[in-house]
């Protein structure tokens, strides 16, 4: 059997693959594809054709087990997975949000500081929009430049305090 691939080499495809796996049980890539439609699409939406594509790749790197058309994550690709589930990406936007939605995959404790990077990446993205925001004239193309820049630093304000609501259900879990 091959080495498995390091928690560096995951993909965030064959991470989500992962974690479906792990939930989900054996599916095949059919199966697989249809999970995506239903539960986790609308955080992550891999290519059909890249879905295919991961799954005989998980299994000749020994992360995933195949039994027919069928495959199932292995201890190795638990391990894998864990590692992923683990590591704090500064941000790593897109990352975050997957990580939260399979969060029954791991600990409190383990989301809570991906919440912290979460919160610390939204703050300054939001304090960059609001040093540009004091320099726009909201005149001419700065007119339409201040649209946006107020949108940004709404959806931040918006994400600054969800946030701040999952950690406090987190601190609950524990």
């Amino acid at each position: 059997m091959p080495a498995a691939a390091s928690v560096a080499s995951l993909t965030t495809t064959e991470a989500a693959v992962l974690a479906l796996l792990a939930i989900e049980g054996e599916q095949s890539a059919y199966d697989l594809a249809k999970a995506v439609e239903r539960a986790i699409g609308h955080i992550w939406s891999p290519a059909r054709s890249g879905l295919f594509a991961t799954m005989p790749r998980l299994a000749r790197e020994g992360l995933a087990e195949r039994r027919g058309r069928r495959y199932r994550i292995s201890r190795a690709g638990r391990a894998a997975l864990d590692a992923w589930l683990e590591t704090v990406e500064p941000g790593a936007r897109e990352t975050f949000f997957l990580k939260l939605f399979v969060g029954g995959l791991t600990t409190p404790d383990v989301l809570r500081e991906h919440v912290k990077q979460f919160v610390a990446d939204t703050e300054a993205r939001r304090d960059e929009l609001r040093a540009i925001e004091r320099t726009n004239t909201n005149a001419g193309h700065d007119w339409f430049h201040r649209r946006l820049l107020d949108y940004g630093i709404a959806r931040a304000e918006l994400e600054l305090e969800w946030a701040g609501g999952v950690a406090r259900a987190l601190a609950r879990r524990t």
